[in-house]
């Protein structure tokens, strides 16, 4: 009888190096919390008819990086996470419906929004099946494992606030689909109460769009958007009602 050894150290996606691997979030923890229920499950939602729906107890994660690749990207995420919940002093300043802010740390931000693409792009998990990054991925695995948050105006993220009823829409994660994005391919995400527009193109993002990027000095803007008037999304629920995919109460 031949014993099987399992070996529990592989390569970290990140570093390359061979350690033992952790249960890494690919969207983190954190924007999972408005999720939850009482009893801290997460309702993974399929519109797809033979992929039954699944209940996890914390979000999708998988063995992917090192001890020391997770806490470089956690430093991001803490950062990014008191943005997003308002912990940190920004300025702010509406016109209609679009926000425009300052104060941002470009680098902070940057890479966060850099390692969310990039996880998701070498994520094993069918939830993540549709980010097919190529030879990007490369590119951006060595600007994330140096810190680099590269140029502002290439692997962009143009951002939406999703809004219902004039509340910010924190409730859903949905599956990130490609999108073409003035002639640029792109990837669609959805969660923390944003739509997350990724450019994955070896060419600069041009005039005017650039200006709608995230800047080197710390300025940004998105655009506030009523989560009815999003096709994408209006559908998507749709389809879970018709097809009866809505968790019931416990």
């Amino acid at each position: 009888m031949v014993q099987a050894i399992v070996n529990s150290e592989v390569n970290c996606a990140l570093c390359l190096e061979t350690k033992e691997l952790k249960r890494s979030h690919i969207i983190p923890e954190f924007l999972y919390k408005s999720l939850y229920d009482e009893k801290h499950r997460l309702h993974v939602l399929s519109i797809i008819p033979e992929q039954e729906n699944s209940i996890e107890q914390k979000g999708l994660r998988e063995p992917l990086l090192c001890k020391d690749c997770e806490e470089k990207f956690s430093k991001w995420e803490r950062y990014a996470s008191l943005i997003l919940k308002g912990g940190i002093e920004l300025t702010y300043r509406r016109e209609g419906n679009i926000v425009f802010i300052g104060g941002l740390d470009f680098v902070q931000f940057r890479l966060f929004q850099l390692s969310i693409l990039w996880r998701a792009g070498v994520s094993n998990l069918q939830f993540f099946e549709n980010v097919q990054l190529g030879k990007h991925s490369e590119i951006i695995r060595k600007l994330l494992l140096s810190s680099n948050p590269g140029s502002y105006d290439k692997y962009g993220c143009l951002m939406f606030g999703i809004h219902y009823e004039g509340d910010a829409f924190t409730s859903i994660i949905m599956q990130p689909g490609k999108v073409r994005l003035f002639g640029h391919a792109g990837y669609r995400f959805v969660f923390g109460g944003f739509m997350w527009a990724f450019f994955a193109s070896s060419h600069a993002i041009e005039a005017p769009y650039n200006m709608a990027l995230l800047q080197p000095n710390g300025d940004g803007l998105f655009l506030i958007k009523d989560v009815m008037s999003m096709e994408n999304l209006e559908s998507f629920s749709k389809e879970l009602i018709y097809m009866n995919r809505v968790p019931k109460p416990s």
